[in-house]
């Protein structure tokens, strides 16, 4: 992504649950980072849901555990380049079923 399109994304950034994601659509992870809410600590992603439009979503805790900050520094300094894909919702449990490519 050159600067001109990062620059108009950082702008237009909103917040959304991962529940309102379109199932089965491949968003590219423009960035990741650790922060700390009220809940504890979290993985927040910063995902394309346009061409120049991002979104920010925090991963489920369970997602969150597994990412390692050697996996954030590689997304973040685009030495890997990955998409997030939502999957609906389990069933049984009601979790989010999250796979990443």
């Amino acid at each position: 992504m050159d600067i001109k399109t990062r620059f108009q994304a950082a702008t237009s950034c909103s917040f959304v649950k991962i529940a309102t994601l379109e199932i089965e659509r491949k968003y590219p992870i423009i960035r990741a980072e650790r922060v700390e809410t009220r809940f504890g600590p979290a993985v927040l992603l910063t995902i394309l849901d346009a061409p120049i439009k991002s979104i920010k979503v925090f991963l489920p805790k369970r997602y969150s555990a597994v990412m390692t900050d050697e996996d954030i520094d590689d997304i973040n300094s685009e030495r890997v380049s990955l998409k997030l894909i939502y999957k609906g919702t389990c069933v049984k449990t009601k979790s989010y079923i999250l796979t990443i490519e």
